[in-house]
């Protein structure tokens, strides 16, 4: 799936400025993304940055030691000479260029007569100050000193997976920004208008001298943890009576939750599990007197999602669960949907790197594989849509070692079985507190609503309702109206699905069950 590497009306030729002291893997992807969409960049070397602590080098180390697993990140430091496909230019000559993209942190290019980048973590420059960010547990903000516009042009709000691995954070925040440079390039050529957003405060301090004491206090706090963590997914010590997910159900005699705004998980019947493994991401819909729920269902021993159903009758009986689909990836978040008088699914199926759609040959047991509606494609949490002229595809969508908790990105199509289109302005959205896709979308005073997760502090802890203010081919708007969580009093720590169908409510949630 490429947005950015479409046909652009026009090609530019780039400087990137790095600083052979620090460069990072994901310049490389840059550079080589933007030269292999036909652009002609140089990579000019600029030397003012201090190399990184020794402290914050060891911490890096051993994160690599433990957790990569031998591939690249994007984090990983690099060197000058691991460039190829592009010109290494000591002294870049002060005109000639389109654009000029800093990375290299505090650099005076008012010399180069070229429209400048810069990126900005939580409104500082430098990667220095991201890691600071992080180092501090905050989840930073992106945005970008654009010289053609007034004010920064601000992304959105970044998700941390894991807050006690600096690796993880770095890769998933440099790949975001890879991802967003390489968009606002794409913008250009394509004359797409940009907007000027101002982003919010920094929140660390500027003290580069604080980062070496940061390191080793966040080294030695979480040492323990991060060997903890890696020898459980060795030994693959799971679940019993671990944190899992779980499905609820409840009536909605009154007003769903989406009209109440009242959330008490009490008040919902729990799919009881056999220890075996978790039930999440139900999706119901009514059909000859018995409500039909369908869940992603994780059997601990395989480690691979499976799609499963069971049914509810008006009297809240309800059937065992049993194995509707399975593929040899991993299949989770089972949209089901009626078009023409049939019964259609799209399961996530991210690890095929492909959005399918599943037919019901004999309902709601047995489904046969319809077609591939957008292959080479990372999309989480596929939600469908008729809106306007058009079918949409909602999905958290992902690049490079970027999160699939924080963006969220657009497709679009005349006809449900035609050709797909990538929302030229994808990801439209990067907001770890309402991107990733929760449930079906519905109407309500006349506007399009739909569900959102809320990955803020953790995957899945909360839920957001946003209003869609604007969705076109152009143009993507939503507001956050309301967000909730499990109360304390729960004992639960997350909910991440909401779906309701004539009267039947089903969600999820994520604690020791």
């Amino acid at each position: 799936m490429t947005n950015v590497d479409s046909e652009a009306n026009g090609l530019m030729r780039i400087a990137v400025f790095v600083d052979p002291a620090v460069i990072w893997q994901w310049h490389k992807w840059l550079v080589e993304a933007l030269a292999s969409s036909g652009h002609q960049v140089d990579l000019c070397i600029n030397g003012r940055a201090p190399v990184l602590p020794v402290k914050l080098r060891l911490l890096l180390q051993l994160e690599a030691l433990l957790y990569s697993r031998g591939r690249d990140n994007a984090s990983d430091l690099i060197s000058i000479e691991q460039f190829d496909k592009v010109a290494i230019i000591a002294q870049p000559a002060s005109t000639g260029y389109d654009l000029v993209i800093d990375l290299a942190g505090e650099t005076n290019l008012s010399s180069i007569r070229a429209r400048r980048f810069r990126p900005l973590y939580d409104g500082m420059v430098g990667s220095d100050e991201l890691i600071g960010v992080l180092l501090d547990g905050h989840a930073p903000s992106l945005s970008l000193d654009d010289s053609d516009l007034h004010e920064p042009r601000w992304f959105g709000l970044c998700a941390i997976e894991q807050p006690q691995m600096i690796t993880q954070g770095l890769n998933n925040v440099f790949s975001r920004m890879a991802e967003f440079l390489r968009k606002s390039v794409y913008e250009i050529t394509e004359n797409i208008v940009q907007v000027s957003d101002v982003p919010p405060g920094t929140q660390t301090d500027r003290n580069r001298s604080t980062i070496p004491m940061k390191a080793e206090r966040f080294l030695l706090g979480n040492l323990g943890v991060k060997v903890a963590n890696r020898l459980n997914a060795l030994l693959r010590k799971e679940q019993g009576n671990a944190t899992r997910w779980g499905v609820g159900w409840r009536f909605t005699d009154s007003k769903p939750l989406r009209e109440t705004n009242e959330l008490c998980l009490g008040h919902y019947t729990r799919l009881l599990d056999d220890g075996q493994c978790f039930y999440a991401d139900p999706f119901v819909i009514f059909h000859e007197g018995l409500y039909h729920v369908f869940v992603e269902e994780f059997p601990f021993n395989t480690q691979k999602g499976i799609i499963s159903h069971f049914t509810i009758d008006r009297k809240g009986n309800t059937s065992a669960p049993k194995e509707v689909l399975s593929r040899p990836y991993h299949l989770s978040y089972p949209f089901i949907f009626e078009h023409d008088g049939q019964f259609w699914m799209i399961p996530e199926t991210s690890a095929n790197n492909a959005v399918e759609l599943y037919r019901a040959a004999s309902f709601p047991d047995k489904w046969v594989f319809e077609k591939t509606l957008i292959d080479d494609v990372r999309a989480d949490d596929v939600t469908l849509v008729r809106h306007g002229d058009h079918w949409w595809l909602f999905a958290a969508i992902s690049e490079w070692q970027s999160s699939q908790w924080d963006t969220l990105g657009l497709f679009y199509a005349d006809d449900l079985f035609g050709n797909w289109y990538a929302h030229q302005a994808n990801p439209v959205l990067l907001d770890a507190r309402a991107a990733r896709p929760a449930g079906a979308m519905y109407m309500k005073d006349g506007a399009l609503w739909r569900p959102a997760q809320d990955c803020s502090s953790i995957y899945g802890g909360g839920l957001s309702l946003c209003r869609v203010d604007q969705l076109d081919p152009e143009r993507f708007e939503q507001t956050i109206v309301h967000r909730f969580a499990p109360d304390d009093k729960d004992q639960l720590y997350g909910f991440h699905t909401l779906n309701e169908h004539q009267g039947l409510e089903v969600v999820d949630f994520f604690g020791r069950l």
